[in-house]
């Protein structure tokens, strides 16, 4: 006799592990994912993108004002690098997995809106520190509002979006993220020409304080596992629980480590290319901002979006494209790289560095994706998470650290050139985060499979790969 459910169900994705079904072998009922209109998810990713958005732009805004914090502070290289990458992604992902957890538990929105008030607080407290000691507090500030943000985003995305949509979704909120990347560098550039940079900080940290409030008013909260009607829900694990299935699955630990490798080739470039155009070329701030800031913008909008929207086309026969096209993208950035770096042609440098930065950001869409994805609907927040500790405190972390120690140590023998071959050395790790990517792929059908499956099965307590099941790249 046919189940009252079976109308509703959906036929599997071709070449993916069937879905998990309830206790009477009957599939479970679809009515969750269509209690929210198309418009209704529109509207919440679209404000999730505006907070991607002034995210990055108080993240990134320090890169412009590199040069006069560091004049006035008497601060090298090398305390520059700490402060625009190790001091803030110490504390982003000390406070992180916490945030996380609680997000998985609690209400993503409240978490979210928390989030976006202590970032843009610590932004605008920036702005009237009087030592590099105090700035570097007030930075570490804004890390831990922003560590709150991009676990619930993601969580929310991925139950907004079935994984057939889910790499376009959060393709178009990595895109914001980098138009906010942009914003922040041309903003700081026209702002630092009639304002010092204290007053620069406190006018790009205002507005995020109304946008606060906005969120906790207006992003309703969606039902955890809307887009995986499939999927039985299950309660949360407690945490050491959560991190152990999580860490069984052998192709969530090598997501892992592709984000931390891109991120350090990717975040390294980008903090060091305005302080770069400036010694080398010798271009005003002014004209750094609007440059730099529309070929990042664009650069990092294409690669984000256009990867995300490939990786959902492809993914549909095999889910194993996401990390192809991630490694692709890494490799497919170094001669552009290369070009950027060593053409005298500071027009042309500028092209370059749009077209190397957007194939430098092609993995981080695929990446974010395919990690929603293989974690269950209560341990989304906290698998993001995990990935932004590799992310930040070894990717965004070291990447700019690791130029500013080569920029002393070659400062001798290459002066203002010495920031070039920084550079150079930093771009040759993309051959080794492409070939992290394509190994994720090893076990990354059997691990999803496991996704499928209720957790109280041997499949679904299982980390290990079953028997045959380690599948070419």
């Amino acid at each position: 006799m046919q189940s009252p459910d079976s109308s509703l169900s959906l036929p599997d994705a071709p070449g993916q592990p069937t879905a998990a079904r309830s206790a009477d072998g009957a599939a479970p009922p679809r009515a969750r994912l269509t209690q929210w209109a198309s418009s209704k998810r529109a509207f919440v990713l679209l404000l999730l993108c505006v907070v991607a958005a002034v995210n990055l732009a108080d993240r990134q805004l320090i890169t412009i004002l590199i040069t006069p914090i560091k004049h006035e502070f008497g601060a090298s290289d090398t305390s520059m690098g700490l402060l625009t990458g190790m001091a803030f992604a110490a504390v982003y992902v000390t406070a992180g997995l916490p945030i996380a957890y609680w997000s998985d538990r609690g209400s993503r929105r409240s978490v979210i809106a928390a989030s976006v008030g202590a970032w843009s607080l610590m932004t605008m407290l920036c702005g009237v520190t009087q030592s590099f000691t105090q700035l570097a507090m007030a930075r570490m500030g804004v890390a831990f509002g922003e560590a709150g943000c991009n676990p619930g985003s993601h969580s929310i995305i991925a139950d907004l979006y079935s994984r057939h949509n889910r790499a376009k979704a959060i393709g178009f909120y990595n895109a914001s993220a980098s138009i906010g990347i942009g914003l922040g560098l041309f903003a700081g550039g026209a702002l630092i020409t009639h304002f010092e940079w204290r007053t620069v900080f406190v006018l790009l940290g205002a507005p995020g304080l109304l946008l606060a409030l906005f969120i906790r008013l207006a992003v309703p909260e969606p039902p955890r596992g809307m887009s995986d009607p499939d999927l039985i829900p299950e309660p949360a694990l407690p945490l050491v629980k959560t991190l152990r299935w999580l860490g069984r699955l052998r192709a969530f630990r090598f997501l892992a480590l592709s984000a931390m490798g891109c991120a350090i080739v990717n975040y390294g470039v980008q903090s060091w290319a305005a302080t770069f155009f400036l010694r080398v070329h010798g271009v005003a701030a002014g004209e750094i901002g609007a440059k730099l800031g529309t070929a990042s913008a664009i650069g990092l909008l294409t690669g984000t979006i256009l990867s995300g929207m490939i990786a959902d086309r492809l993914s549909h026969k095999d889910l194993r494209w996401h990390m192809r096209i991630a490694a692709g993208g890494m490799l497919l950035a170094i001669p552009f790289g290369a070009a950027f770096l060593l053409t005298s042609n500071r027009n042309l440098a500028f092209i370059m560095y749009g077209l190397a930065i957007g194939l430098l950001s092609v993995w981080a869409t695929p990446i974010h994706a395919l990690t929603q994805t293989v974690a269950k609907p209560r341990m989304r927040g906290l698998a993001a998470a995990i990935v932004a500790f590799f992310l930040n405190v070894l990717g965004y972390g070291l990447g700019p650290l690791m130029v500013g120690i080569l920029n002393d140590r070659l400062q001798v023998r290459f002066g203002n050139e010495s920031i070039r071959y920084s550079l150079l050395i930093l771009l040759s790790g993309a051959i080794g985060a492409a070939i992290i990517c394509i190994s994720t792929n090893r076990t990354l059908l059997s691990d999803y499979a496991r996704t499928q499956s209720p957790l109280m099965s041997p499949e679904g307590l299982s980390g290990n790969a079953l028997p045959g099941e380690e599948s070419a790249v």
